[in-house]
């Protein structure tokens, strides 16, 4: 595998099984881990958004902070994605790489909590339209995603073996 910064969700997939086959797991990893962790990011996004579920706390608001807890999200759906069986979701990849690639954004309004109801009811395409719009809801870009991506993913080759076990 050639590793450079990726330039598509079809890059991001790539780099994030290469990352995933590095990790050294106390177990082996089910969709049912992915689909929590996943869900773990999007409340740490959450907490890091102008618009935090916490509303008691007054906390001041960071945009690096924010876009890098959704690029974690990214991070995770593509670990889920890779989870699934290669052949027999070729369509599903080819159209969430394809709604990523072009930034899709669906007319409704964006919302985290229907992400992670498609992401758990395994409606993974409409999941990323969903992430595609929050996205765009708060100001960010593919290109973002993918810089933001690449800059994380260098950081997270350096922990294997370090602090993660």
């Amino acid at each position: 595998m050639e590793i450079k910064k990726p330039k598509n969700f079809k890059n991001i997939l790539s780099l994030q099984k290469h990352l995933d086959n590095n990790i050294n797991n106390v177990r082996d990893r089910t969709f049912e881990d992915i689909q929590m962790s996943l869900i773990a990011e999007c409340v740490e996004f959450n907490e890091e958004t102008m618009l935090s579920h916490k509303t008691w706390k007054v906390k001041p608001y960071n945009k690096e902070k924010e876009l890098e807890e959704l690029t974690d999200i990214y991070f995770f759906f593509a670990q889920l994605l890779n989870y699934l069986d290669d052949e027999k979701n070729k369509e599903l990849k080819y159209v969430i790489c394809y709604s990523f690639d072009e930034q899709y954004i669906s007319t409704n309004e964006p919302h985290l909590l229907k992400f992670i109801h498609y992401v758990y009811t395994e409606k993974l395409a409409i999941a990323m339209d969903e992430l595609n719009a929050i996205t765009y809801q708060h100001n960010y870009t593919t290109q973002n995603i993918l810089d933001c991506y690449w800059e994380k993913w260098q950081k997270n080759m350096k922990r294997i073996g370090k602090e993660w076990n």
